[in-house]
């Protein structure tokens, strides 16, 4: 477990806060995390939104430490 008290492996629920989205190009070396914070919930619906929108990237909800 890290420092911070947040447990990687542990059950994530919609409702747990403190996240937020991340991406990644599939083929050039670019990266990025958008602005705000929000539920894993939410964090999630919204990669899946922008995964339809912009096929070329890769996104996922990410714990912000």
């Amino acid at each position: 477990m890290q420092a911070s008290g947040y447990d990687p492996m542990a059950p994530k629920h919609d409702s747990d806060p403190g996240y937020i989205v991340a991406w990644r190009h599939k083929r050039r070396f670019e990266a990025g995390k958008l602005e705000g914070e929000m539920t894993y919930g939410e964090a999630r619906r919204k990669a899946e939104e922008l995964r339809a929108q912009e096929p070329e990237k890769t996104f996922w909800a990410e714990k912000r430490l």
